[in-house]
């Protein structure tokens, strides 16, 4: 009688404790991150890779994964499969895909989200093809503009642990009038110097094969727009169209905005990032591109599970009072991955994608 007593009990306990099993049984599992850490995860993402400013990773780390990107560069490891006349290597298809999207991914309400894929892709490309094991690292620009060092101290262009330096200068033309243009010319030093590293698409849009050095052009004014204070503007909106606005802001040379800031402060007139077809061709593209991607999932962060599906903006560049994108619209990337609808990577920790910031 005892033993049926304590059974009938334990029923009774299970009933009532029902609803609670199935709550905990429905939440995601993360092995050994805490579920709470990521309440809107999907079940398929249980260990997200985690991001890193380049400063906090180890010099072992930064090793790894420069010598990941030299990998995709060497067409002997990581030949094109892009399909898309003169590119050689996995690299190339990077830079040719963006290439020849160019013209419908900027000034758009998709060009965050694309370049979101685009990047992670990039880093899961890294990992399956030149056996990275680390997260794509991003560059925290505030932090190098608030150290009042010259650019050439800062930790990203190191010649030994980072990504080498400005370009010897040269004299050439600056149709758009960047200031205090410092370079132009080939880097000399640094894991991507000539011959070491081989920019193989552009300059603009031509896809033909046309090997030559990596060229950067410091601005250090345009650089100077890559504050705090210009980030958290960029984040003090409500709507994702007012922050994708907000990220581009209007191409002229004289209204500050985040994103020209790394392409322009680094490429100048003269350099690859400065380059809108070809930027790419600077592995930096990539760090500065994810700093970012990291503002945008503050911002989504900000006001969760709400702008998991919040999107707008124009389809067309520049085309304010046309169609706005929609969570059903698709962004592709040619032969290097599936095509997905935007809905499908607004979450860092979806089905798609699976990481995230430190």
């Amino acid at each position: 009688m005892a033993s049926v007593s304590r059974l009938i009990r334990f029923a009774v306990i299970i009933t009532l404790l029902g609803p609670f099993v199935s709550l905990i049984s429905a939440s995601p599992t993360y092995g050994n991150v805490p579920s709470p850490k990521y309440p809107f995860a999907s079940p398929k993402c249980r260990h997200p890779l985690i991001r890193k400013d380049w400063r906090a990773l180890s010099a072992s780390e930064k090793k790894a994964y420069i010598a990941a990107v030299q990998c995709l560069g060497n067409k002997r490891k990581a030949k094109s499969i892009s399909g898309i006349p003169g590119l050689q290597t996995r690299y190339d298809d990077f830079q040719g895909v963006h290439s020849v999207q160019t013209p419908n991914i900027h000034w758009v309400g998709h060009f965050m989200l694309w370049h979101r894929y685009y990047i992670a892709i990039y880093e899961k490309t890294l990992r399956e093809v030149c056996g990275y094991r680390g997260a794509q690292p991003y560059w925290n620009w505030t932090i190098d503009i608030n150290s009042g060092k010259d650019m050439s101290q800062w930790p990203i262009f190191n010649n030994n642990t980072g990504f080498g330096g400005n370009g010897v200068y040269i004299d050439g033309e600056n149709p758009f009038g960047i200031p205090e243009r410092s370079g132009g010319g080939c880097v000399p030093r640094g894991p991507f110097a000539w011959p070491k590293w081989s920019v193989n698409l552009g300059p603009g849009s031509s896809l033909d094969y046309n090997p030559r050095c990596l060229a950067r052009d410091f601005s250090r004014p345009m650089m100077r727009w890559a504050t705090q204070e210009l980030v958290n503007w960029v984040l003090d909106v409500k709507k994702y169209s007012d922050f994708a606005y907000r990220l581009e802001n209007v191409p002229v040379f004289t209204v500050p905005n985040v994103h020209g800031a790394g392409h322009f402060g680094v490429g100048g007139a003269l350099g690859a990032l400065g380059d809108v077809y070809a930027s790419p061709g600077d592995p930096i593209f990539f760090l500065h591109h994810t700093t970012m991607d990291r503002m945008l999932w503050t911002w989504q962060k900000r006001k969760l599970p709400a702008r998991l599906y919040d999107v707008g903006g124009p389809i067309i560049p520049f085309d304010y009072t046309g169609p706005n994108i929609t969570l059903g619209f698709k962004v592709g990337l040619g032969k290097l991955a599936p095509n997905v609808t935007l809905a499908q990577i607004m979450n860092l920790q979806g089905d798609i994608l699976c990481y995230d910031y430190q």
